[in-house]
């Protein structure tokens, strides 16, 4: 009888990990799935630029996910800064994301034009929050 039982829940947890299947995006809503060039500038609570890539590998309807690779440049030097995307896609104009370099998420609001999104970011810190812009450029 264990054995039997044994059977059924390693049959089930194999089943849960079979894909599902993704839905196009609505009509409404761009595809923005592929690389793009990333230049973000922090102006609070101190200045900061980063550059990189930000990868949207997933478009499944309107929710995305993906990753930001980025070099941090500020006043105490530069570092490499890596993080997992996920968001979704508001309408045909609009994104909302996050990106997870910390275990906070620095909120992007962006809108998109052709094949570039520009928008702000927020970040919540313990006194007060990180913010400032950013720009992606599709990678052809």
């Amino acid at each position: 009888m264990t054995g039997t039982r044994l059977v059924v829940v390693c049959s089930a947890l194999i089943a849960c990990k079979t894909p599902v299947d993704c839905a196009p995006p609505p009509p409404a809503t761009a595809s923005v799935l592929g690389a793009w060039s990333y230049a973000a500038t922090q102006s609070a609570p101190t200045t900061a630029n980063l550059a990189g890539t930000l990868v949207i590998t997933t478009q499944c309807g309107s929710t995305l996910a993906g990753g930001l690779d980025v070099t941090e440049v500020d006043a105490e030097g530069s570092r490499r800064r890596t993080g997992t995307l996920s968001g979704r896609t508001v309408d045909s104009l609009t994104l909302d994301f996050d990106v997870f370099l910390t275990t906070v998420g620095r909120r992007h609001v962006g809108a998109l034009a052709q094949d570039s999104i520009q928008g702000t970011w927020i970040e919540p810190q313990d006194l007060g929050s990180a913010s400032g812009s950013f720009v992606a450029v599709r990678i052809p």
